[in-house]
């Protein structure tokens, strides 16, 4: 990694870092620059995963007051993401790497357009009751974990598409505990790239550096910036992104 491209990745990570925490899509972001940079797509995912996982410390701490009332939701939601992220770190891994590739672009083209529907899915759902409401949270949860595991781009905006569908939260209070508990299997997936991943060290250093400080970022931005520009605007480099690779 030459000084240049670790600059470049720093400031990926703040934009990604802030996004995160805002509207989510931060892989969208630094995945696209690790592949410009010469990554192949399996390094350049895990590096990218990697080093965005400062982002849950960021954004725990910047929306500490949004956080405060949901210890049973994270207590709740947390094992089955991290049970999910496991297995889907396990089957990046032993899935060869050439079929990663070949679907690659289809996974950034359904972020996309999970990233531009998430006003629509959020106001159209549905509200679950009682028991029934958190074993579909759960089950959920599950789901988006395997997704988080294996490629992880925008995984936040299927969290708030799904479990929003059970969910009495508000889209603030969704939102920060989607930041920790997306962010938790984040933190699983590191630590099982760190041994078993050809992870690019010094390039997910860089972007940890950046997303660190915009997660923090981010969530004091959310109080106060609407997002819907910065989704479509992510959405739009990440389609072109997934249209440039089928390509």
């Amino acid at each position: 990694m030459t000084l240049g491209q670790g600059l470049v990745l720093v400031a990926a990570g703040l934009v990604a870092g802030t996004a995160s925490a805002m509207a989510g899509g931060a892989s969208i972001l630094t995945f696209p620059v690790l592949l410009a940079m010469g990554v192949p797509p399996l390094p350049a995912n895990v590096t990218n995963s990697v080093g965005l996982t400062p982002i849950v410390i960021g954004t725990a701490l910047g929306a500490r007051r949004e956080l405060r009332p949901q210890g049973a939701r994270l207590a709740a939601l947390v094992p089955p993401m991290v049970v999910g992220a496991v297995g889907g770190a396990a089957l990046l891994l032993t899935t060869p790497s050439d079929v990663f590739e070949a679907i690659v672009p289809a996974l950034i083209g359904i972020s996309c357009a999970l990233m531009l529907a998430q006003p629509w899915l959020v106001q159209h759902t549905l509200r679950g009751e009682g028991g029934r409401r958190r074993a579909v949270a759960q089950a959920s949860t599950l789901i988006v974990g395997v997704y988080t595991g294996y490629f992880g781009a925008a995984s936040g905006v299927l969290f708030l598409a799904l479990v929003g569908l059970v969910s009495t939260a508000t889209l603030h209070e969704l939102n920060a505990s989607k930041n920790v508990i997306v962010g938790t299997a984040n933190v699983v997936t590191t630590a099982i790239f760190a041994v078993a991943a050809p992870v690019r060290w010094p390039m997910a250093a860089a972007i940890a550096v950046g997303s660190l400080v915009g997660g923090a970022v981010g969530t004091q931005l959310v109080r106060r910036v609407p997002a819907p520009h910065l989704r479509v605007g992510i959405a739009v480099v990440g389609l072109a992104v997934a249209l440039r690779l089928a390509l």
